[in-house]
């Protein structure tokens, strides 16, 4: 045997690091870990001691010794070993494996741990122990919780004394349940003993807005009502006063990981006195039939002495006490402690002296009692809260039955106090015979909590919505409701409600409306918490998964609960490629271990929000943890017609007072694809575009059409952000012919939206594809141009390369944006015909058309627009009906076409008038529409260069014609060949006089020059195409397809019409030579 030392190190396992030496021995000898089983025995006093342990795989971190066994410190206790211990260590052979094992927890606070914790156990038991032995004591850690249990019994019994446990392996626990009488300790008090010897009733306390169905007196406003079947089971004494006291977990109070939580049925009122808070106040009891069974309606004043919420839990128990006679009541006000007592700060108006003051509190104190009858009865409780209205404002004191000072040792700046628990019963004669004096301030700490929030505070008034929140309520009802049946007929229960919108669609919007509205339905009454998963994403996963346990306990201590997780695409999303999804896939497979679990044992159901139903990790979808799957889609013309209403009677006054002069309805129609949140934004701007209208107009400010069509004017919906939308000036007039195929698109594209009411109730089915085929240079390309303006429709050009992204990858973009047109330019080379190709790339892209245009999944809203001039070389697949439903041929124009098309080319052009553009559209047989805009355009370009000469000459002139520098010479008459020479004088005289001439000619051109009018000096300077330019064109301008390729293609297009059957390919790949055949 070898002799060690023990060193404890904390490993959470009951395994051992061994030295580096026996590490070696083990993985030379290829001994997996899992089958190393060690005796460690060692001397303790006069006896010795062994232990059975296995082995971890890892060696000692000690490097530089070679006798040093790690062990965690926990365990190492538990079996008797200390640090620094020396053992002897002996390695066993041939160990038997056990079939099942019994074990009991070590004391009661371990069973509880392993009973909420059960699937752990058997799932991760032996990740931390290999080897058992009777009467071993082992511990194991439970979601960092540590727990200990006993060896009773291994099955099947060997020679051997220790058993390996394998994956096969049963454990069986005894249980060990709290026994239910709890012995008083000696020192009691009496909320001690009177909890534990009365009888205890816990009811939920139901929201505040019930105070409303019951009087508003003061003396009924500190009272609480029960149902009057739980009014008799609260066995009430003569007075029926009853000490109500909050019950909570003490985990929970001090915000522990880990919040015990009780099973369905189980009785909340049986834990021990010791896990609950002590807030005790002494109220009266009043039944109303009102009030739901099982549960309490409290005034604000008992929720604020408590510190209740909806849906908490409070004991009601009968007084053992009698109410105790005063002659005196001490009230003292609670007042913040001031941070610097060097500037007193006096809140309000409550005077500064300090006589004046109690004078105050006392004549508030009695002007509560002045408001009661005669005989009311009002219950106080030593140290209770009690808010006072005052002349100077509301006053919260606290009363004092006649003891005068709080505990030195805790004074209240923790917000607590030691008051000895007694009650009185006053009455208007007992207030005469009673002293009332005002004792100091209590000083408190500044409340520095974030203020509560309810979800009615920011609860938006929706439209547009009714009939899905109708739908999601009706399920979460079923969800939470009718569990007697459910369990009679032993139907389990139903999984979560995941509701899939868009950003800004309003999914969050409508999740707190409807967990609000279940919250208040007598049906349900269910608690609601709120997760926002934003803020998650950035925790360790241990941290999430001990948050998401804390939720899930809460909700069922207050159950039946709704837990709403917020965006939890953002904390569990989808896996994607070539991203490690390990955090994604843990935290879901955690996600739903603790959800399924919970769920299943207590009344809580799930609801979430996300993006799509593919943003979540696809573990939630097929685990079947959500069974009712909701999207929100893009409201409709109505829908948003509502919503604006809605926004705008919410508003300001300005949009408020604007609804009856506007159309709301035509304003919708302009916002397709708006979702809610858009509309709030485009309303917000239309106010503001309204008031920078009218800053200066003192008449009534009022919101028009013009205001929305400037506010609409650069701003994007979250819809179409990111989508790369193509714009177009084209429009019909700058088409020439083609007036069938016009039609046809106005009648597919157009029609739909303009008139969706009368489309709605059509019950054939409309078209949705359209394919444009024909001439090179006929139109096509341009026609899909001028949809993209004429027709109102979201307009996306895809082109080849581009495809897989744009249409495949991104198609949830293109419904997203809807009504979208979807143009795919030169079809013929996207969706070619499949099994032509050696790679397989284009049949893949084939078929994933064919599944998107009309498959299973089909894009509603989004219309497909495909140009090809070799329809024949399209997939016929793409080509039947529900996919590309109309075939539409762009010819070579017409003599009267051609008319047309030179026309519209012509519009933006200055033509002679003596042109006649029929002599050239005879001229131009054959020519298709692009080669008539290149007659056009090179006849423009000729005009252009010539009006670019003539003014490069006119500028030329008149910078030589404006020269300041003269020179002149003086010839002699006489003599040709002389030069006269002159003085300087001479010079100078000359000079005036020649100045004076040259601007007697520029005055005399100038006002030629001004009786031309400006129309004239810009028509001088516009090109203006004429004949000459026209004939010079026609010379160099050819057609682009000659005769021979023309007549091909109308061979091609023929056939395409009249020869196509609907045979389609047998699906046998051909095997002739040189034939290829299809990799899909």
């Amino acid at each position: 045997m070898a002799q060690l030392i023990i060193s404890f190190v904390s490993s959470n396992d009951c395994f051992i690091n061994l030295p580096l030496v026996f590490s070696n021995f083990f993985y030379e000898q290829n001994q997996l870990p899992q089958n190393v089983v060690i005796e460690l025995s060692w001397q303790e006093s006069k006896s010795s001691r062994k232990s059975y342990v296995g082995w971890s795989g890892n060696h000692s971190k000690q490097s530089g010794t070679i006798d040093i066994i790690e062990i965690d410190p926990q365990f190492g206790t538990a079996i008797g070993l200390h640090d620094g211990q020396k053992v002897s260590m002996k390695i066993c052979e041939n160990c038997p494996e056990a079939n099942s094992v019994h074990v009991e927890p070590f004391n009661i606070e371990d069973w509880e741990i392993m009973d909420r914790r059960a699937n752990y156990l058997e799932d991760y038991i032996v990740q931390q122990l290999r080897v058992v032995y009777p009467n071993q004591i082992v511990t194991l850690w439970i979601n960092s919780n540590l727990t200990r249990l006993r060896i009773v019994e291994i099955n099947p019994k060997t020679q051997f004394q220790f058993a390996k446990l394998c994956a096969n392996s049963e454990v069986f626990v005894k249980p060990k349940p709290r026994p239910t009488e709890i012995k008083s300790s000696e020192n009691k008090d009496i909320s001690a003993s009177n909890a534990l010897k009365t009888p205890i009733y816990c009811l939920r306390v139901l929201p505040k807005e019930y105070i409303g169905i019951f009087p508003s007196s003061p003396i009924e406003l500190y009272s609480v009502y029960v149902h009057p079947k739980d009014f008799v089971n609260i066995r009430l004494s003569d007075n029926r006063v009853v000490r109500l006291s909050k019950v909570q977990p003490q985990q929970l109070l001090h915000n522990n990981k880990e919040i015990p939580h009780n099973k369905e049925g189980e009785d909340k009122s049986d834990i021990d006195n010791k896990s609950y808070s002590q807030n005790i106040i002494y109220v009266k009891v009043v039944e109303n039939f009102d009030v739901v069974p099982g549960h309490v309606v409290l005034c604000e004043s008992i929720r604020d002495c408590l510190d209740v919420t909806n849906f908490d839990i409070i004991r009601l128990a009968p007084s053992q006490t009698n109410p105790v006679a005063l002659s005196n009541i001490i009230i003292r006000n609670i007042s913040p402690f001031q941070v610097n007592p060097s500037k007193p700060n006096h809140s309000g108006s409550l005077p500064a002296d300090k006589s004046a003051f109690s004078n105050v509190l006392i004549n508030s104190f009695k002007a509560f009692f002045d408001t009661l009858s005669e005989n009311s009865e009002v219950v106080f409780t030593n140290g209770m809260k009690l808010p006072l209205p005052s002349i100077n404002g509301n006053l919260n004191i606290t009363i004092f039955l006649g003891v005068k000072t709080v505990n030195n040792q805790n004074d209240g700046r923790h917000g607590k106090f030691d008051f000895p628990e007694m009650f009185t019963i006053l009455t208007k004669k007992k207030l005469q015979n009673t002293k009332i004096e005002v004792g100091d301030n209590i000083p408190i700490p500044p409340d520095n909590r974030p203020l509560k929030q309810s979800i009615q505070d920011h609860l938006p008034k929706l439209a547009g919505v009714s009939n899905l929140i109708q739908q999601l309520e009706g399920y979460l009802r079923s969800c939470l409701g009718k569990v007697p049946l459910r369990n009679a007929l032993r139907v389990p229960g139903m999984g979560g409600l995941l509701l899939c919108g868009g950003h800004g669609s309003g999914k969050t919007s409508i999740a707190k409306t409807i967990t609000y509205n279940l919250g208040r339905d007598l049906q349900t009454l269910a608690y609601c918490l709120v997760v926002r998963c934003t803020e998650l994403t950035e925790e360790r996963i241990s941290s999430v998964r001990d948050k998401l346990q804390q939720l899930f306990d809460d909700a069922a201590w207050h159950a039946p609960s709704i837990i709403f997780f917020d965006d939890l695409d953002r904390l569990i999303p989808a896996e994607v490629e070539h991203i490690d999804s390990f955090r994604f896939r843990q935290l879901s497979e955690c996600f739903f271990h603790i959800a399924a679990k919970m769920c299943e044992r207590h009344r809580i159901t799930i609801f979430a929000t996300a993006q799509q139903q593919s943003s979540i990790h696809s573990f939630l979808i097929t685990s079947h943890l959500f069974s009712e799957i909701a999207q929100l889609d893009p409201p409709t013309k109505a829908e948003r017609r509502e919503i604006l209403e809605a926004i705008m009677a919410s508003g300001p006054i300005l949009a408020q007072n604007s609804i009856s002069h506007l159309d709301l309805l035509s304003v919708a129609s302009e916002c397709e694809g708006y979702f809610a949140a858009d509309l709030k934004v485009l309303v917000e701007r239309t106010i503001h575009e309204g008031a920078a209208r009218q800053l200066n107009n003192e008449s009534q400010l009022l919101l028009t059409r013009e205001d929305f069509h400037k506010a609409q004017e650069g701003f994007v919906p979250f819809s179409l952000r990111g989508v790369k939308l193509h714009t177009s000036e084209v429009s019909w007039t700058d088409i020439g012919g083609l007036e069938e195929t016009k039609k046809v698109l106005l009648e597919t594209l157009e029609w739909p939206t303009k008139y969706a009411s009368i489309f709605a109730n059509c019950p054939l089915r409309l078209r949705s594809g359209l394919l444009l085929y024909g001439f090179p240079g006929c139109g096509k390309t341009l026609l899909a141009s001028a949809v993209a303006k004429e027709c109102g429709l979201n307009f996306i050009s895809v082109k080849g390369p581009e495809l897989l992204n744009k249409y495949i990858g991104a198609s949830e973009k293109s419904a997203t944006a809807k009504p979208c047109v979807l143009f795919f330019d030169e079809f013929d080379s996207i969706a070619p015909k499949r099994g032509h190709d050696s790679t397989g790339v284009t049949d893949r892209v084939v078929n994933q058309m064919l599944t998107q245009m009309d498959g299973a999944e089909g894009l509603d809203g989004v219309y497909v627009l495909a140009a090809t001039s070799r329809p024949d070389l399209i997939d016929p697949a793409l080509l039947r009906p529900g996919r590309l439903d109309k075939s539409l041929l762009c010819n070579i124009p017409t003599f009267q076409e051609r008319i047309e098309i030179l026309k519209a080319l012509s519009r933006k052009m200055e033509l002679n008038e003596d042109i006649d553009l029929s002599y050239y559209a005879e001229k131009c047989e054959g020519y298709s529409g692009a080669d008539l805009q290149a007659l056009l355009y090179n006849a423009h370009l000729k005009a252009i260069h010539e009006a670019i000469d003539t003014e490069k000459s006119l500028e030329k002139y008149k910078s030589n014609s404006d020269g300041n520098d003269m020179q002149f010479i003086s010839l002699n008459a006489k003599s040709a060949n002389t030069v006269t020479l002159l003085t300087a004088a001479e010079k100078g005289q000359i000079s005036q006089r020649l100045a004076l001439i040259k601007k007697g000619l520029v005055t005399k051109k100038t006002i030629t020059v001004e009786k031309e009018g400006e129309d004239d000096i810009k028509k001088k300077r516009t090109a203006i195409i004429t004949n000459e330019h026209m004939r010079a064109s026609l010379e160099i301008t050819r057609p682009s397809t000659t005769p021979e390729e023309r007549a091909r293609l109308s061979n091609i297009y023929e056939e395409f019409i009249t020869g196509r059957n609907g045979e389609m390919p047998s699906g046998i790949f051909s095997h002739e030579i040189g034939q290829r055949s299809t990799l899909c």
